[in-house]
């Protein structure tokens, strides 16, 4: 996602409208491209500086900064040499020396401490500075993007940027509605998520500036939902953001050329399928079913990982949620909603690492805490709590 620095936008009034690279860029951008070619192993430090100068087709000045930034984020550095710093300590030494004997002369200093390493004067002269990062050689990838996909790249960083900079975001979609939900919550986001007509769901998420900590970590896993979106049949996006010191509102809609994601996948992370695979072992008389029908309550929609179901009697069924990013104030509108004289009995399993407040749970919250792993006997102790409690 761009930095905040890159970011280009239209404000009028209290809307910010991205400035979508497009077909008329393109020209421009082949030059790029071909400016990247020729920068093939250079030094990060002189490459930059190459691309800096006046560009070989007209360009806009704000665009070509994001479409750099894109291609840069392509490329690597290559490794830094073992014996660079093992050099300097060498060339330290060997000044030293000079210095005590009162005969310090450069090249011989430099030689000398060539002559430790196995290396020759010129090649040490050479290797000297070449770990630290303005001196490392550029490696371009091949093939690189054409004009058309580094656009569609950029215009994605450009929306991605400014989802960083949001305190809130509301998104209403309909068809594929549940792949960007999984994604959601598959990414722990603060989010409440409401029915929206047939299909269709609304999404209240709270953005990283409305945070205290984890807002690099957060920006990220909000940005990760808009390669989503053109999956969707339509969408509606509007981001509350603070741009350029100034709030502002931002909104995407169906024909914003954003670059989608690969078809969604059907499996979501490794710590679902592992407590899956735990809790099946370790329960035979419990199944577990994935991605059972959302529920609503209060108004709400709440969309379960798992259905923990007895297998001779259905009546017993739980729903799990797993809940990564949260705030006290988010996990108590969260329990009363769950006080809905409708709402199925529900399982909170809650990452204790990722509170984003400084403010302390409410003390009669009842949950199942984990880190990294979620245990399948705290759920089931969870459980039986309910079926006591009733």
């Amino acid at each position: 996602m761009l930095p905040a620095d890159l970011i280009q936008v239209r404000i009028s009034g209290n809307d910010a409208t991205p400035l979508w690279l497009g077909p008329e860029d393109h020209a421009w951008l082949r030059a790029l491209i071909e400016d990247f070619t020729r920068i093939e192993g250079l030094p990060y430090r002189e490459a930059l500086a190459f691309l800096q100068e006046p560009p070989q087709s007209p360009a806009p000045a704000h665009k070509r900064r994001m479409a750099i930034w894109t291609l840069e984020r392509l490329c690597t550095r290559d490794a830094p040499p073992a014996d660079a710093a093992a050099l300097r300590d060498a060339l330290a030494l060997e000044a030293q020396r000079a210095r005590d004997a009162g005969r310090f002369d450069r090249p011989q200093v430099v030689a000398a401490a060539a002559r430790r390493l196995g290396l020759s004067a010129p090649d040490a002269e050479e290797h000297m500075f070449s770990d630290l990062p303005g001196r490392r050689r550029l490696r371009i990838p091949e093939p690189l993007p054409d004009p058309v996909a580094l656009a569609a790249r950029t215009n994605l960083a450009l929306a991605q940027g400014l989802l960083r900079q949001a305190s809130a975001v509301a998104l209403e979609i309909h068809g594929n509605a549940r792949a960007v939900v999984r994604q959601v919550l598959l990414r722990r986001l603060l989010c409440t998520v409401r029915g929206a007509g047939a299909q269709g769901a609304r999404l209240d998420i709270s953005g990283p500036f409305s945070l205290f900590r984890h807002t690099t970590m957060y920006g990220r896993a909000l940005a990760s939902i808009l390669p989503l979106l053109p999956w969707c049949s339509r969408f509606a996006l509007t981001a509350r953001c603070m741009i350029r010191g100034r709030p502002a509102c931002m909104r995407l809609r169906p024909g914003d050329p954003i670059a989608p994601a690969e078809p969604p996948k059907e499996y979501d992370s490794r710590l679902e399928e592992r407590f899956a695979r735990d809790f099946t072992r370790a329960f035979l008389d419990w199944d577990l079913v994935r991605e059972p029908e959302p529920v609503e309550s209060g108004g709400a929609l709440i969309f379960p990982d798992f259905a923990v179901v007895h297998r001779r009697d259905p009546a017993r069924r739980f729903l799990l949620e797993i809940v990564g990013f949260w705030t006290p104030d988010y996990l108590r509108e969260k329990f009363e909603r769950l006080r809905a004289p409708t709402q199925t009995r529900l399982v909170l399993c809650i990452d204790r690492g990722l509170n984003c407040s400084t403010a302390d749970l409410p003390a009669h919250a009842r949950v199942v805490w984990f880190h990294k792993r979620i245990e399948p006997l705290s759920v089931m102790a969870a459980i039986t709590a309910f079926e006591i409690a009733d």
